[in-house]
């Protein structure tokens, strides 16, 4: 009787703990050395365009150099303040600070190759 009035509570706590480790963990962190549109034939198949980023490796970033792909699966905001609003792949510029979580498997080459799940344009120097 105990351990099913428990378990709700342990379901919950594993739930907030996966959701607080998923927010802080950011794949790479930097600017865009280059932006690259997709051609014609790979938007049909859902990608917009890739990011050559460049950044350093923090205590809490996974890579300092990253080719990343942004589909349309990516989820693009500008953080302003403490808000994150909508943005989308156009306003990904090179020198834009970036935060970018990767999605999926990640080709560990150098540099490593990954499709960004969520991209968060961070706010000016």
């Amino acid at each position: 009787m105990r351990l099913t009035r428990l378990l709700p509570a342990l379901f919950m706590f594993v739930a907030v703990q996966a959701g607080a480790d998923e927010k802080e963990k950011v794949s790479i962190r930097g600017t865009p050395a280059s932006v690259s549109p997709a051609d014609d034939e790979a938007k049909k198949g859902g990608v917009l365009g890739t990011l050559l980023m460049e950044g350093r490796k923090d205590k809490d970033t996974e890579y300092d150099k990253a080719m990343v792909k942004v589909t349309k699966g990516t989820k693009i905001f500008q953080q302003v303040g403490r808000e994150l609003k909508p943005a989308s792949f156009d306003d990904l510029k090179p020198g834009v600070r970036l935060e970018i979580r990767f999605q999926g498997p990640v080709n560990e080459s150098f540099p490593v190759m990954a499709t960004a799940g969520k991209i968060v344009i961070l706010p000016g120097r």
